[in-house]
């Protein structure tokens, strides 16, 4: 008989097994999440395979998989709830000592400075996205709206941009069909090692065989994917928005652009058109590193082509105007009518429907200090760049943040500006964190609660994945975690009760969802939705408390009470987009009443842990039912997009003789996998792992050789790496990996090696987009100096360890 361990109910209701092979999860090292086996001996991951039973990724695996055990597994899990003493160190509490102390300190903060003082920091990392409704309701509970995520350091641009020009909803994402299309450009991205897009190595492959398809690569380096491309163009670094300027220029000086199609399907086309009409293409060319005929060749090829399409990632999303550069994405994939059609650009929807906020047009939440405002992204919930938290804190403002909850986040190592976070920690009255392990930012915080990792808790990655499919995989815990985590949706319950902030659930209520059937679900959402108005009359926020009363009333209906959200999902899901569920369900479905199709998705979704499609978009058209504007055509011209096209323009090449080099800090690598991995036993293979890359060139101006070991300063500060000699670089232009800096050693206050180094510890949060606040972590001017031979420190990683200093600047 197979030995089981009991768990927290909020965990899972039925024990879980410490023994069994075959079972169905994700890796969740990056947001590929590909399907994977596991075997589970005496409570651990002992063998990881791809599953090839998962429709989603079918079979698809990269290195990293196989390493999911050490993420789960290791000496800094957190064991129980901590609270920090007034001497640093850390004392075990109770959950309840912890929740009540917490909630009290929040509710002193709410009351005496307005709830704006509170701010989220983080929610679903990487891949594990059960938290996400839980923690949005508590915050928005709070009145506060201060939620702050890694996303909006990557990709709220787009957002920003999919709104002012379509006015699309907020949980869809703009893609490239790069499965079908005759002409791809592939802009900040290496998908052979960074996985970007679906089955990408496999894709990649299949478009490089494929009669009549070109695939133009743009990327100061040479990489993997350049490699395969039928043509590398070297932009220089920080010059994407000049090559699409020149390429959109390039259109309408040309006529190139699609007459017919811009005048039937846009407004804004004379604004727009003067404004291109007055570019020197020439100079754009220059600007990006380009000549100008290689510039107009492209632009002339993408719009001849009859499917053209332009896949982007983080190179162009974390650079000098990188909202611009968006703008630019789809301002050339409309003017030469690439959207819509197989093979163009369009739009992918996730398990959240594709549903328009009726207020999403009225004034946006903003920060207090630079007036950046909040971008609805991921679902309707607007969300700020983690850049701006250090001075959200620092601002001499009665409102400025001073309780803070990070939540699956590691904001030392993940967002820019380490030393910023230090000073902006240091002036918190409060920091939570929510966390499996005891990280950097952890050791920092005045209380750590512990939460299961993704294999311990019932979990769903909510990442698009491709069209016209509607993919979801829920997924149940494979092993078991520690005794004492808590599953962060019981945490957000519980501060919530704690501080007042949510109506304790009616006896009647709980009395009617005491059944556990289909009936007594419909029963108990039905009479809780009647009682909304009343919990507002009285100040709670209806929308959080009905998803509090579902968790505390039906979650004993559920493998696991988290799974509550997951039905609710399912509710909207069969109500908003009824057609597309049932092309998944079948015809016969087809006259059910939405509760029942509900019911349905929900019992297929349990019985496929190995994931499943819930729904089947429109595979004609991914781009027009997501225009929302009443007279459903694009904008073409939004006015802050007009200006900051014009700041670029207006903006100087400068060329600094202090920090004369560009790095490009924070770069995927086979071994690297942001943050979450922190044994360094995980990474394979002969190292070091964190080097700083340069050209040949400037190793040899700086009398560098392979290995040495290189300072890289900053106004920020410094970090040291050894060198590593790359050929595939252009001069003046180096990168480091991320992932780096993590501090692992024994347990949750012993003796720790600092791996590699932190790339956060010499970027600075001043320096982002004006719109957005999106780092520019790929356009760091640094100044490199060579300190010494080269150094393999005893019982180190290889890369490592660093010295970090504060800039002699």
């Amino acid at each position: 008989m197979t030995a089981t361990r009991e768990v927290d109910p909020s965990v899972s209701k039925r024990p879980i097994a410490l023994d069994g092979a075959d079972l169905p999860t994700v890796c969740v090292l990056c947001s590929h999440n590909c399907g994977v086996r596991v075997t589970v001996a005496n409570g651990e991951i002992v063998k990881v395979r791809a599953d090839e039973t998962n429709p989603i990724t079918q079979g698809y695996i990269c290195n990293k998989a196989v390493t999911i055990g050490r993420y789960a597994h290791h000496r800094q899990r957190v064991q129980s709830p901590l609270r920090r003493r007034p001497d640093g160190s850390f004392e075990r509490v109770s959950w309840d000592e912890a929740i009540a102390e917490i909630g009290a300190r929040l509710a002193v903060i709410r009351e005496q400075h307005g709830p704006r003082a509170l701010g989220l920091v983080g929610i679903g990392g990487q891949g594990n996205h059960l938290d996400a409704p839980y923690a949005s309701s508590f915050l928005r509970a709070t009145g506060s709206r201060r939620w702050f995520n890694a996303f909006a350091q990557e990709k709220t641009q787009h957002m920003l941009v999919d709104q002012w020009m379509f006015d699309a909803p907020p949980t869809t994402f703009f893609h490239a069909d790069v499965d079908h299309a005759d002409y791809l450009m592939v802009m900040g991205t290496n998908p052979r090692i960074s996985n970007r897009g679906h089955k990408p190595t496999e894709t990649f492959k299949a478009l490089r065989d494929r009669p009549g398809c070109t695939v133009v690569v743009l990327d100061p380096r040479e990489t993997e994917t350049t490699r395969g491309a039928d043509e590398h163009l070297r932009v220089r670094p920080g010059g994407d928005a000049f090559f699409l300027l020149g390429m959109a220029a390039t259109l309408v000086q040309r006529e190139l652009y699609d007459a017919t199609f811009v005048g039937e399907r846009t407004t804004g086309f004379n604004d727009i058109r003067d404004e291109l009409a007055r570019i020197d293409v020439a100079a754009m060319a220059e600007r990006c590193g380009l000549d100008e005929d290689t510039v107009r060749r492209v632009a002339t090829d993408f719009a001849n082509a009859g499917a053209g399409a332009i896949m982007f990632d983080l190179g162009v999303e974390q650079t000098p105007f990188s909202t611009l550069v968006s703008y630019l994405i789809h301002l050339n994939a409309v003017l030469a009518g690439h959207v819509g059609r197989p093979g163009t650009m369009g739009f992918l929807e996730t398990f959240l429907p594709p549903s328009l906020s009726p207020g999403r047009h009225s004034e946006p939440e903003r920060a207090l200090a630079s007036g950046i405002q909040a971008i609805r992204a991921l679902g309707n919930a607007g969300m700020f760049s983690p850049t701006l938290v250090p001075e959200e804190v620092m601002l001499d403002h009665p409102e400025r943040i001073r309780g803070l909850i990070v939540e699956g986040a590691n904001p030392i190592l993940s967002y820019s500006d380490a030393n910023a976070w230090r000073e902006a920690i240091d002036r918190l009255d409060l920091l939570v964190v929510i966390e499996p392990a005891m990280t950097e930012t952890a050791q920092l915080a005045d209380y750590v609660l512990p939460t299961p990792v993704g294999y311990e808790k019932w979990e769903t990655a909510l990442f698009p994945k491709r069209h016209p499919e509607i993919d979801v995989q829920v997924r149940p815990p494979v092993v078991p975690g520690p005794e004492e985590a808590l599953p962060e949706a019981e945490i957000y319950c519980r501060l919530g009760e704690a501080m007042g902030i949510l109506d304790p659930l009616p006896g009647d209520l709980a009395e009617i969802a005491r059944p556990e059937t289909a009936e007594a679900r419909a029963a108990f959402l039905g009479a809780a939705m009647g009682r909304l108005g009343e919990v507002a009359e009285r100040g709670f926020n209806g929308e959080s408390q009905l998803l509090f009363w579902g968790y505390r009333a039906m979650g004993h209906h559920f493998p696991a009470p988290s799974l509550t959200a997951i039905f609710a999902s399912c509710i909207a899901n069969a109500m908003e987009r009824k057609d597309a569920v049932v092309r998944a369900l079948g015809d016969e479905w087809a006259a059910q009443p939405p509760f029942a199709i509900a019911e349905e998705i929900f019992r297929r979704i349990l019985a496929h842990p190995e994931g499943l499609t819930i729904a089947i978009a429109d595979a004609a058209d991914s781009f027009w039912p997501y225009v929302g504007f009443k007279d459903g055509r694009i904008r073409l011209a939004p006015p802050a997009l007009v200006d900051e096209m014009k700041r670029a323009l207006a903006s100087t090449p400068v060329e600094d003789a202090q920090y004369p080099f560009v790095l490009a800090s924070g770069l995927r690598t086979r071994w690297t996998a942001n943050t979450i991995q922190r044994d360094p036993a995980w990474r394979k293979g002969q190292g070091p792992h964190c080097e700083l890359h340069l050209h040949p060139a400037d190793a040899e101006s700086l009398e560098v050789t392979q290995g040495d070991l290189l300072r890289i300063t900053t106004s920020r500060g410094s970090i040291v790496l050894p060198a590593a000699i790359d050929p595939k670089l252009q001069c003046g232009h180096v990168w480091m990996p991320n992932g780096f800096g993590v501090r692992f050693g024994d347990g949750i206050e012993g003796e720790r090696v600092e791996q590699g180094a932190n790339c956060n510890e010499i970027t600075d949060a001043a320096d982002r987009d004006p719109l957005t606040g999106c780092p520019h972590h790929r356009y760091v001017p640094v100044k490199l100096t060579r300190i010494g031979g080269a150094h393999r420190a005893a019982g180190a990683d290889p890369g490592g360890p660093p010295d970090v200093a504060p800039s002699p600047g």
